[in-house]
């Protein structure tokens, strides 16, 4: 019995392990590129590094017509955001509800209804990205969501990172299926 409850753990330990390699593989394969087609809405999750400057950095080649970041504190402006950045014909929207990734993804939500948006370019951190991924598609299965994501320093703090967002995400499956 004792013999067959430790086969048991070791199958589920190589599964686990196996299963956070493929994750991995994925987060560090994300493409820093946004879509080749037309896309006039941006959205950003706040809360990770560099998120905001990513979408600087797409800005400079790639003007969307709408941007939504999710996540701001509630006392946050524009001025704070996008300083003497001109965001003039940009129709930009700051989302204070959101609290973490699921309220994230009920905010937009919400704002891609509201707006009749198909498609968006997401911006997030690279190991955050499939969650909050998950968490979207989950609130607008038919949103066409293009990831661009922040790219990580592969380092110890990054595997953190990675493993925490890892059980986060096999938990969001999880909870998608119940409902």
């Amino acid at each position: 019995m004792v013999k067959r409850i430790c086969e048991f753990i070791a199958i589920f330990v190589a599964v686990l392990f196996f299963a956070f390699c493929i994750f991995l593989a994925d987060v560090v394969t994300y493409d820093e590129t946004y879509p080749a087609d037309s896309c006039e809405n941006m959205v950003v999750l706040t809360g990770g590094r560099h998120r905001i400057s990513r979408m600087l950095h797409v800005l400079d080649t790639y003007k969307p017509a709408n941007i939504f970041i999710s996540g701001v504190y509630e006392k946050t402006t524009l001025k704070n955001i996008f300083g003497n950045v001109d965001v003039s014909g940009i129709h930009i929207i700051l989302g204070k509800q959101a609290r973490n990734t699921t309220g994230n993804a009920l905010e937009i939500s919400e704002w891609v209804k509201l707006n009749n948006i198909t498609s968006i370019i997401l911006i997030t951190s690279d190991y955050h990205m499939k969650r909050g991924m998950l968490e979207l598609k989950h609130q607008s299965p038919n949103l066409k969501i293009f990831p661009c994501a922040v790219k990580s320093k592969f380092n110890w703090h990054f595997l953190q990172n990675c493993a925490k967002e890892f059980y986060k995400t096999i938990y969001v499956c999880f909870k998608n299926l119940k409902e």
